[in-house]
């Protein structure tokens, strides 16, 4: 992951774009940042359907004023890849969060609605029987 990260590092810095990231999350957060990067181009916008041959094509106007206009011709076709590889990434991270799920499990009277509760800030049933227990499995959406 840090070799990723430092592909990712290379891209933004070569866009002249500050890097900061958090530090448990450095991937996420330098991917977030270069899509956000790649989609405020004023002079063209990259995604995920620009085609590479396009991305090599416009280089110079892409990367005008950028550290990344003095890559040579030769290596522009790899950092093209790195981007659009990124932006793949990025991509499926964020498909695969929308549905990721979180279990919790627990003995009896172990605290579990309590945790839910503190951690999320919902309001979990309190008594669903008269034992004042929880126990019918509850979900919740968090958007």
């Amino acid at each position: 992951d840090a070799r990723y990260a430092g592909k990712l590092q290379f891209l933004l810095q070569g866009m002249d774009e500050t890097i900061s990231c958090n530090s448990q999350y450095v991937s996420y957060s330098l991917e977030r940042q270069l899509v956000d990067l790649c989609g405020k181009r004023i002079k063209t916008s990259i995604n995920l359907s620009t085609d590479l041959d396009d991305i090599i094509a416009k280089w110079d106007t892409i990367f005008q004023g950028d550290a990344l206009s003095l890559v040579a011709k030769p290596h522009r076709s790899l950092i093209a890849r790195w981007l659009k590889w990124a932006l793949m990434i990025h991509q499926l991270r964020e498909k695969l969060a929308e549905y990721t799920a979180v279990g919790v499990i627990g003995l009896t009277n172990s605290g579990k609605s309590h945790l839910v509760n503190k951690l999320f800030g919902v309001q979990t049933l309190v008594g669903t029987t008269q034992m004042k227990h929880t126990t019918i499995p509850l979900m919740y959406s968090f958007n």
